[in-house]
């Protein structure tokens, strides 16, 4: 018996080797965990998996993630039980289970739990501590602590919720889509990674907002699962969203497969809007290959730095011959788009604002006190500073925190309002506020989350700063200068997106405390209410009203399609 316990041991210590060479700190090990013969552990893309101390997996158990599996101290598993993180989606009749993707929600098991053989565990299912889950069960509703679930055996038939009706048995198929050539407004599919609040989804939106949605409307094909902060009025305004896999570099043969049966599938979409930057190489070949007449290039970023991301980017974006397959290639900026596209290129690029309902961002003095009273700033002289972004590396956020240490030193009356969110785990976020604590800011920094009022959240500011480490154009800032605000950003951030004359930049290389003396003389450039409500009027006057450009863009789509297709027709 000894002997066969440390063979079991030597197992366990050799396969938790050959995991950690594999994963890495994606799977993470408690003490003491053994498994038995035929476990099996897969995680993709950004999963991770995290086992507590005392863990047992008797024979064949298995998990996999792609967002996380999070197992408590001594819990114990029978044969083959299998957690998943992930269902395959089913909702297009006419699409291959294997194309459709995938739904994630994390799975949280707790302490001191038994699962019984043969059980399995499905995403989104927390399961608290001290339960059992009785052998051969499938979960997929969580479970309170202290809980005995037990099998029963009954089965359930549902009508599964497709997305278009499907022909019953013995019925033919209609064909055509009904939304396809001349039926209704021209549907323009956007490629985007997430509609979350962050610059290409925030001008998409605005444009859709703009638009005769009669005559030209939005659907979005984003590589996350899950809904981003603006797919609810998306789809309000008559968007569909649809999903696919990660975009990730280890993933781009099944992203090709997955998109190339889209298109197949969707012969409505005469026209593609690819906002991906450089990756949009491999849709808008397949899109090419597929006979779509018009495909936009979108430059949004002029990515600066040297660290592996950039690099990876860079290579791409030398590499593959974007210019080959995009029929039209857009710029924010004039920069982002030279980067992109190449200087050679420049007389071909259409440079689009990243245009803002104005109206909306006009200073308003008494929406200003309204704003500042919800959020705790009572005293008319406190200083607000504040920023919008997502918690993503590029926004610069722990050397912002840094300068307003600087700030705040030198200003003790001041506060720091941060406005945007992250991944789904926000573990950037979750740093920066660890990171205030150290620095003896904590009380004077606000974490905002995601907000849709942002119009009325700069009302409030007295100085906007934007550190980061590229940019293309960002919108950011038009929305900052619309209201009114002084503004300070880094020379990364490209100079063309100053148009009120009230933008100051800092080279990053520049200390905190130099930085924080710039934002403090901004925030005192200030003259006043009637100087504020002119920001408005000097944005617009620069070509930024949403109104003229989604016109415009409008314009653009029916025009390029009426070319192309009349060209077919001859």
């Amino acid at each position: 018996m000894t002997l066969v316990k440390m063979w079991y041991r030597l197992v366990g210590l050799l396969t938790k080797l050959l995991y950690r060479l594999i994963y890495g700190r994606k799977i993470r090990w408690g003490k003491a965990v053994h498994m038995r013969h035929g476990f099996r552990a897969t995680v993709d893309g950004d999963g991770r998996i995290v086992i507590g101390d005392d863990v047992f997996f008797n024979n064949g158990c298995a998990l996999h993630a792609m967002r996380e599996i999070r197992i408590g101290a001594g819990t114990v598993f029978g044969e083959n039980v299998l957690v998943y993180d992930h269902n395959h989606r089913f909702s297009e009749p006419q699409m291959s289970f294997k194309d459709q993707g995938y739904s994630i929600d994390p799975v949280r098991i707790g302490r001191h739990c038994w699962i019984g053989s043969n059980a399995t565990i499905l995403k989104g299912v927390t399961i608290g501590d001290n339960c059992v889950v009785g052998a051969g069960c499938v979960i997929d509703h969580s479970i309170p602590s202290g809980s005995l679930v037990k099998l029963s055996k009954q089965n359930v038939i549902e009508r599964i919720a497709f997305s278009a009706p499907i022909a019953e048995a013995g019925e033919q198929a209609n064909g055509a889509d009904a939304a396809s050539h001349g039926a209704g407004p021209v549907r323009v599919l956007v490629l985007d990674t997430v509609m979350d609040r962050g610059g290409a989804e925030t001008m998409t939106m605005n444009y859709l907002r703009h638009m005769d949605r009669s005559k030209v409307v939005y659907d979005v094909l984003v590589n996350r699962p899950w809904r981003g902060a603006y797919e609810d009025e998306f789809e309000e305004l008559g968007g569909r969203v649809w999903r696919m896999c990660p975009m990730y570099p280890q993933s781009f043969a099944r992203y090709k497969r997955e998109f190339r049966a889209f298109l197949k599938q969707h012969p409505e979409y005469r026209i593609i809007h690819s906002n991906l930057e450089e990756r949009s190489y491999f849709p808008l070949r397949i899109a090419a290959e597929e006979g779509i007449p018009v495909r936009i290039a979108h430059a949004h970023n002029r990515p600066r730095g040297v660290d592996a991301k950039l690099v990876f980017r860079e290579y791409f974006r030398l590499r593959l011959r974007l210019g080959k397959y995009a029929t039209h290639q857009f710029a924010c900026g004039r920069e982002a788009g030279e980067w992109l596209f190449g200087r050679a290129r420049r007389s071909q690029m259409t440079l689009l604002h990243n245009a803002i309902d104005t109206a909306q961002y006009r200073y308003d003095p008494d929406i200003a006190a309204q704003v500042r009273r919800e959020l705790g700033v009572e005293d008319s002289e406190m200083l607000v500073v504040g920023h919008v972004g997502r918690f993503f590396p590029q926004k610069n956020h722990t050397f912002l925190l840094d300068v307003f240490e600087a700030v705040h030193r030198m200003h003790p009356n001041s506060v720091l309002w941060l406005i945007g969110g992250g991944e789904q785990d926000d573990r950037l976020k979750h740093e920066m506020r660890r990171k205030a604590e150290r620095l003896g800011i904590a009380d004077a920094v606000r974490f905002l989350g995601v907000r849709s009022d942002v119009p009325r959240l700069m009302q409030g500011m007295d100085v906007f700063v934007l550190p980061s480490l590229y940019e293309g154009l960002p919108v950011t800032m038009i929305e900052a200068q619309t209201a009114g605000l002084p503004c300070v950003i880094s020379s990364a951030v490209p100079a063309e997106c100053d148009v009120t004359g009230r933008v100051r930049s800092l080279a990053l290389c520049e200390p905190a405390d130099r930085w924080a003396q710039v934002i403090l003389d901004q925030a005192g450039s200030n003259k006043g209410t009637s100087w504020r409500i002119e920001g408005a009027s000097l944005v617009t006057r620069a070509g930024y009203d949403i109104v003229s450009n989604a016109r415009r863009m409008q314009d653009f789509y029916l025009k390029a399609l009426t070319e192309v297709e009349g060209d077919r027709d001859e």
